[in-house]
């Protein structure tokens, strides 16, 4: 008998919320040392550079989606296999579906390679910077096939929920992505060397992972083969996943490219500084979801009532948790850029760390219906809800950068991800996932839209105070009349009372 013969996937909130804590953990380490180690890098670097090593940071990220879909129909086909006790199969899935991965990411190394030096030229860098980073992105490119397996092997575990094992790791790579490249700076002022350095970690990282792999089905270590009609599932299901993987990075990241091709790699620091701190938020949907993935993908098939239980409640305390986040966020930018990077930062960037908030509260509600149709089988429809909506995207923000610079790209974030939200909740109401009265879905958008607007307009910072606490009070009795189910509430109170400890 296999370590996991036994193994059934979880549907319990125990359960989903031990697993949300551990993803939050892996996910919020990182960013407490992403906070503190950041300022000391861009002195150390300077802005240009720093604005460089953003880029690569941003590039090493997008090679996990050369796995073409292949690492997220992985989590759905062995959960489904799990969940319907035919976990024999996995062994050929895993291996066919790795190779798969590991040709078509060199395929892809080697094309990049070949047409990187007209890559670098695109940026709007010194001339003296020019060798330097043609050589850093050079040693880039030989990360992909590294990056976009690991994708795979993570996605094996989620299916497994072992969600412990993933975010031990992921707080490893958290830390040294920031701490590498500062502990290369006591050694040498080069790119390219702290580039290595984090491919080195993306290595030994991948190897951790696939020990993990080997030890929760020990099966999959014994029976390594190639069989072209296992993995069939995974590629129908990877085919739109792959165009979403393709597309979806490049809305969210032409931003950044757009900014060092149409002003200067310095601005990107003024752009990227904010962006990277207020866009960790989504981890707190991203550690949710990564939970209710492989739950949707098993509960579709064999009881469609339980997943749509799931999404709306999904759906709920996501906006409870970050709208708060985001208040705070937009009322206080200033103040937060000042105290945390100087008079400079605070001057240049919390327009956009405002705008940028905004945008990531709608992106957070768009993520639940997202996250849905790819779990229950449906990728074509955020699929296609992208590719309607890129060539728009990348045009207007194109003539916002050129017009405003980055205020100008921090405000057609916040349209682009507001229409989005929009769209995807429309189509979760179609289907039936999503039902919400219309006179709820007005009285939200007043709330939100007065509530988020007035703190452009306030700085003195003592009405920026008074103002939250009256904001959050209205809020709070917003959830709990119209926001709330009754079941909820009651839930809510008897949690309260264990907490508390009240006969």
């Amino acid at each position: 008998m296999t370590k996991t013969e036994g193994f059934k996937i979880s549907y319990s909130g125990k359960s989903i919320a031990k697993n949300t804590i551990y993803n939050l953990t892996g996910y919020g380490i990182p960013l407490l040392v992403a906070v503190v180690l950041i300022p000391p890098l861009i002195k150390g670097l300077g802005d240009e550079r720093f604005g460089i090593l953003n880029l690569a940071w941003i590039v090493i990220g997008y090679f996990s989606f050369f796995d073409f879909g292949i690492g997220r129909g992985l989590t759905k086909i062995i959960s489904e296999r799990i969940g319907t006790n035919r976990k024999e199969e996995i062994p050929d899935i895993f291996w066919t579906s790795f190779f798969l991965m590991l040709a078509i990411s060199s395929v892809v190394a080697t094309v990049l390679a070949f047409f990187m030096p007209h890559i670098v030229e695109i940026f709007n860098i010194s001339k003296g910077m020019y060798t330097e980073v043609l050589m850093t992105f050079y040693a880039l490119t030989f990360a992909i096939p590294i990056v976009s397996t690991t994708a795979g092997l993570r996605g094996v575990l989620e299916a497994y929920q072992k969600f412990k094992n993933i975010n031990l790791i992921r707080i490893f790579l958290g830390i040294f992505t920031f701490l590498g490249p500062l502990l290369v700076l006591f050694i040498i002022n080069s790119l390219f060397w702290i580039v290595v350095v984090m491919i080195l970690i993306r290595i030994f990282v991948w190897v951790l992972y696939l020990y993990q792999c080997f030890v929760i089905n020990d099966s999959i270590k014994r029976k390594i083969v190639f069989k072209f009609d296992s993995v069939k599932p995974v590629l129908k299901f990877s085919m739109w996943i792959t165009i979403a993987n393709i597309v979806g990075p490049i809305i969210v990241n032409s931003d950044r490219f757009l900014i060092g091709a149409l002003v200067s790699a310095t601005a990107i620091t003024y752009y990227a500084t904010p962006y990277q701190i207020i866009t960790k938020i989504l981890l707190i949907p991203g550690a949710l979801l990564g939970v209710l993935f492989p739950i949707f993908s098993a509960s579709f098939q064999s009881d469609p009532s339980i997943a749509r239980k799931i999404f709306l409640r999904a759906v709920k305390i996501i906006f409870l948790i970050i709208y708060p986040t985001i208040l705070l966020v937009v009322t206080f930018a200033y103040d937060f850029m000042q105290l945390w990077l100087g008079e400079k930062f605070a001057l240049n960037s919390s327009l956009v760390l405002q705008l940028l908030a905004i945008g990531i509260l709608m992106n957070s509600i768009s993520i639940v219906p997202n996250n849905y149709f790819q779990g229950i089988g449906k990728p074509k429809i955020p699929t296609l809800i992208n590719l309607i909506e890129l060539p728009f995207y990348i045009t207007v923000m194109f003539l916002s950068i050129k017009g405003a610079g980055i205020n100008g790209a921090a405000m057609t974030y916040m349209v682009a991800a507001s229409i989005d939200a929009f769209v995807m909740c429309t189509a979760a109401y179609m289907m039936g996932v999503l039902k919400i009265k219309l006179k709820y879905i007005i009285i939200l958008f007043l709330f939100l839209a007065i509530s988020l607007s007035v703190p452009f307009m306030l700085n003195v910072f003592y009405i920026k105070i008074i103002f939250t606490i009256g904001i959050i009070s209205i809020f709070s009795m917003v959830t709990w009349f119209y926001i709330l189910s009754t079941d909820e509430r009651i839930l809510l109170i008897n949690k309260l009372k264990i907490t508390l400890n009240i006969n």
